[in-house]
């Protein structure tokens, strides 16, 4: 019981890390892109007035504005790509190995368990036909779990 609880634990601590370097880096993305976003705007902003007056001389007015309106687009594609390729996966990958290994230990010890019982109800189904040879099939897993608890 005290290795099933460990692992309960173990689980409970791995969620809560995993969660919290999920929201770590949501919460860093969201302030990086919107101060990014603030100095691009003010870079942006001078840079779509200066080529405006560079490309006026050669184009029409609308020509140059719809030049600077599909290179403004442009520049926010790549940056949206940019900010989609961050991953935290590979930042919480051991703590979703450790919570794993204690899931399948608890699973297993869990099985362990049940395939005590079982026995310990065929030798009680037993025990009405045959006194004596089914007395020591009901002792054993019983023995064998007291003496497990007191290892552990």
């Amino acid at each position: 019981m005290n290795r099933i609880s460990r692992n309960l634990t173990t689980i409970y601590r791995t969620e809560r890390l995993i969660t919290r370097r999920r929201l770590a880096v949501v919460q860093q993305q969201t302030v990086m892109l919107a101060l990014a976003g603030i100095a691009a705007m003010a870079g942006l902003v001078l840079l779509n007035i200066s080529m405006y007056f560079v490309l006026k001389t050669w184009l029409p007015f609308a020509g140059s504005a719809a030049v600077l309106a599909v290179a403004n687009l442009l520049l926010a594609f790549f940056l949206a790509l940019t900010a989609k390729r961050t991953s935290v996966e590979e930042e919480i990958a051991p703590a979703v190995e450790v919570r794993d290994m204690a899931i399948a230990d608890i699973e297993a010890d869990l099985e362990g368990m049940a395939d005590e019982a079982r026995d310990i109800v065929m030798a009680l189904k037993n025990l009405g036909s045959n006194p004596l040879g089914s007395l020591s099939t009901l002792l054993l897993p019983i023995l064998t779990a007291v003496l497990k608890d007191k290892k552990n």
